[in-house]
């Protein structure tokens, strides 16, 4: 004992000078958020929204939540994760925070192959659901969010490898672009991969995964319709206007003729345009939206559904149940710091058991529980 107090010692001595040399990425930091002229925050989802462990498994398909992956770990990635696990240090920015190695994620798909837990499409479950059919409780819903390359670059073949599909949801109006610190995916990636069969591609709004200063604090856009720009909702309206006469596939209801004209008008055309981004680029239109952050509430998913799009998904810590519709069934987030333990943490009943860990795959609850009345103008929102 006496001879390794001092190897600890030393082995955390190192860590916490790797950490520092180099430097602590907190909420703060550079891979959050850049601010532009008009008070805009652009950002990607905070560590926040994946504090709240979740307790084992409710009744459903559980859908877990990836963002980004890596192709190993280097020193300096090493430390800071070590830091945060084992000291709490906040020693990983958002970026890290939200990315997973690509040895980690195999090791997911192919713990999954390995014990017949099917690998199903949000569209397998709801059509469950709407057939009011029993639910298989040896399945699970991958998705990804952001459309950073890495999902191209790590995750893409390992799905191809192991024959298995994930829903990729796409900022659209950052495609081929760098934002918030990621390089998003190309349309000749987007293509590549939504053919293989492998990623289902969905909408990640248009240009909505930015928060707004308000009286309030930061709150997402879509919270506050009129606080987006004169500039981006000329834009969209306008590329609404082309779209719809250069690609048919997306019918334009009576309801979303009404709802552009009203106080949800931007938020309308900004699910519209990224529908129809999607459908002229990969010739069909997407059929599931993952709004940013995991905020939303009845009256933002009924304009969705006014959009075209039959489900939602959002961050709530639950699985997609027997009883749910197909706004907002929750997900399961998956980080740096988590391991294949914590996701058999979320496992049903057929699950193979894993041996306690003291945590579980986190999320938090920011659909189901939000009140309407928490919404700026909620007495404006257009009922169901």
């Amino acid at each position: 004992m006496r001879n390794r107090l001092p190897k600890v010692a030393v082995i955390s001595l190192l860590l916490l000078s790797g950490i520092a040399a180099l430097g602590v990425g907190g909420c703060g930091g550079d891979d959050q958020a850049g601010t532009d002229e008009l008070g805009t925050v652009y950002s990607l989802d905070p560590p926040e929204l994946a504090k709240h462990a979740t307790p084992g498994f409710t009744s459903g398909v559980p859908v877990l939540a990836y963002h980004y992956f890596r192709a190993g770990f280097d020193a300096g990635y090493l430390a800071k994760v070590l830091g945060s696990v084992l000291f709490g240090m906040p020693a990983l920015g958002p970026r890290e925070f939200w990315t997973t190695p690509a040895g980690e994620f195999e090791k997911h798909l192919r713990y999954f192959r390995d014990n017949d837990i099917q690998v199903m499409t949000l569209d397998e479950v709801a059509d469950l659901v709407a057939a009011r059919q029993p639910l298989p409780d040896n399945a699970v819903v991958l998705t990804i969010d952001d459309a950073d390359e890495s999902v191209y670059e790590q995750a893409w073949p390992l799905l191809r490898k192991y024959g298995l599909r994930a829903h990729l949801f796409v900022p659209t109006g950052h495609v081929a672009s760098r934002w918030s610190d990621l390089d998003v995916c190309s349309w000749e990636q987007l293509r590549e991969m939504s053919a293989s069969g492998n990623i289902i591609v969905g909408s990640h709004t248009r240009d909505m995964h930015f928060k707004v200063r308000t009286p309030r604090g930061l709150e997402p856009v879509f919270w506050n319709p009129d606080l987006m720009s004169t500039e981006m909702r000329s834009r969209n309206l306008n590329d609404l206007v082309r779209y719809r006469r250069q690609v048919p596939a997306i019918p334009v209801t009576d309801d979303a003729d009404a709802a552009l004209t009203g106080t949800w008008a931007p938020v309308v055309a900004d699910l519209l345009d990224s529908r129809y981004d999607l459908a002229a680029e990969l010739t069909q239109p997407p059929m599931w939206l993952a709004w940013p952050y995991g905020f939303a509430v009845a009256e933002l998913d009924s304009l969705a559904r006014v959009a075209g799009f039959r489900g939602t998904v959002s961050l709530a810590p639950a699985s997609f149940a027997a009883t749910d519709t197909t706004m907002a069934p929750g997900r399961y987030t998956i980080t740096a710091k988590t391991t294949l333990d914590m996701i058999r943490e979320v496992r049903p009943p057929r699950w193979p058991a894993a041996a306690p860990t003291g945590g579980a795959v986190a999320a938090r609850q920011t659909h189901k529980t939000r009140s309407s009345a928490t919404s700026p103008a909620a007495a404006a929102r257009p009922a169901r």
